[in-house]
């Protein structure tokens, strides 16, 4: 018998560290966070949300920091194997679902994670589930496994299909997977009723789970960007970097930094690269070798497509070389007051085989190695200065103008970009970087 605890009750610890945990995940961690579709999850009802697997434990935290409830999750059991990781998941109200690879003799124990998941859905609280099983650095959704269907439809059974078991389609959106202040988007669906399929079930509960999952994948597609054919993924990501504003010009979408209209315009590009890709395949073919062949000129350069998308004249960029220069001192009392929490998780993500894991290891440090080291320093300022005043001051700044000298630095790489692009722009290579660019442009458009 493994021990559960107690996951479907309430915790007090579990409520104060998620406060402190959402504020740094939604206000310090990422630069915009926006949770869509919460009013589609019923309040009265045993729910089941079911939200694509991009970015390893990053995917279960936003979904926490959406949702006011303590919910519980299920996740590989492999995970699981470190004892001290062990007690922090299950702290976390995460179970573990046993696979054949975990070996055949713990297959058994996950009647008995069923039965508490059951327990936990009766009492009212959300019960997440990743059908993917294992997280995919693409934007893609792979073929669900049956847990879910497996979970509610046992349910329902024990109920006589009465207790109306609720699924939620959710999509998950990073504007990055990895970069600090990068942007999140999720997006819960419109639920998915058990009690639709009640006749099916009766009739054939094989057919039934499978009818279920298929439009369980299509209903999730509806809430990502689904990029089908594997082998050009790495080539439409680009592509939906490089043509979101000709696309969203056509849409007659102006905000891209609201993440909704920045969603909605990548699935149209998706639809519209894969329609050509099935009506003019010679043409898709081209399309693909010119988005390859652009994105080694931007390698060679040290350039970003947003660079040429957005060049600002030099003259332009006279006050923010003004504003570099009087920032130096911002810049390295942030970075020398910050600079070992900052560190300190790269000591173990440069070891990662699965690079997944990084923005998880890099947050999950984060949120304790900052306030210790910002203790510890403080209190070395307290005994030097015997000021508590002063002491009290330089803890508030050490966020402050850590978070600014992070900001002095993207600003120092984006002027830098933007004057190398400007000194180079009538070199004989950058002009046929931004001919390809508009190569790619025209052959979208019309199409």
């Amino acid at each position: 018998m493994l021990k559960l605890g107690k996951v479907e009750k309430f915790s007090f610890r579990y409520a104060v560290l998620k406060v402190y945990g959402k504020f740094a995940h939604d206000k310090i961690f990422y630069k915009k966070v926006k949770y869509d579709g919460i009013e589609n999850i019923p309040k009265d009802k045993p729910v089941l949300i079911a939200p694509n697997h991009q970015n390893a434990l990053m995917d279960a935290l936003a979904i926490i920091y959406a949702l006011n409830k303590q919910i519980v999750f299920l996740a590989r059991s492999d995970i699981f194997k470190n004892p001290v990781i062990a007690k922090i998941l299950f702290f976390l109200k995460i179970l573990p679902v046993f696979r054949m690879r975990d070996g055949k003799e713990k297959l058994k124990y996950n009647e008995q994670i069923y039965n508490k998941t059951i327990q936990v859905l009766k009492s009212s609280r959300p019960v997440v589930i990743f059908p993917e099983a294992q997280h995919i650095d693409k934007k893609h959704l792979r073929k669900l496994k049956k847990g879910i269907q497996r979970i509610a439809f046992k349910l329902e059974e024990d109920n006589d299909f009465k207790a109306d078991v609720q699924i939620i389609p959710t999509g998950i959106y990073y504007s990055n997977y990895w970069n600090f202040r990068s942007k999140l988007y999720v997006s819960f669906g419109k639920p998915i009723s058990i009690k639709d399929f009640e006749k099916d079930y009766k009739e054939d509960p094989v057919r039934a789970m499978v009818k279920l999952g298929n439009l369980m994948h299509e209903k999730i597609k509806e809430q990502i960007i689904n990029i089908k054919d594997l082998e050009t993924h790495d080539e439409y990501d680009f592509l939906l970097e490089v043509l979101d504003s000709s696309v969203a010009k056509s849409l007659s979408v102006n905000d891209l930094s609201d993440l909704k209209n920045k969603i909605s315009v990548d699935k149209e590009t998706v639809k519209r690269i894969d329609l050509l890709k099935e009506k003019n395949p010679e043409k898709f073919k081209e399309l693909i070798n010119n988005a390859d062949e652009y994105f080694e000129g931007l390698k060679k350069h040290k350039l970003k497509d947003w660079v040429i998308e957005k060049s600002v004249p030099t003259k332009r960029l006279i006050g923010k070389i003004v504003l570099l220069i009087l920032g130096i001192p911002v810049y390295v009392y942030g970075a020398v007051n910050n600079i070992i929490p900052y560190l300190l998780p790269r000591l173990i993500t440069k070891k990662l085989k699965d690079r997944q894991f990084e923005s998880s290891i890099v947050y999950g440090l984060g949120i304790f190695t900052f306030p210790i080291f910002y203790v510890l320093q403080s209190l070395v300022v307290w005994f030097s200065t015997e000021s508590l005043l002063f002491t009290g001051v330089y803890v508030l700044s050490l966020p402050v103008f850590g978070l600014l000298a992070f900001l002095y630095s993207r600003l120092f790489i984006k002027t830098s970009a933007q004057l190398r692009f400007n000194r180079n722009k009538k070199n004989h290579e950058i002009e046929k970087i931004l001919n390809m660019r508009q190569k790619i442009i025209s052959i979208v458009s019309e199409a």
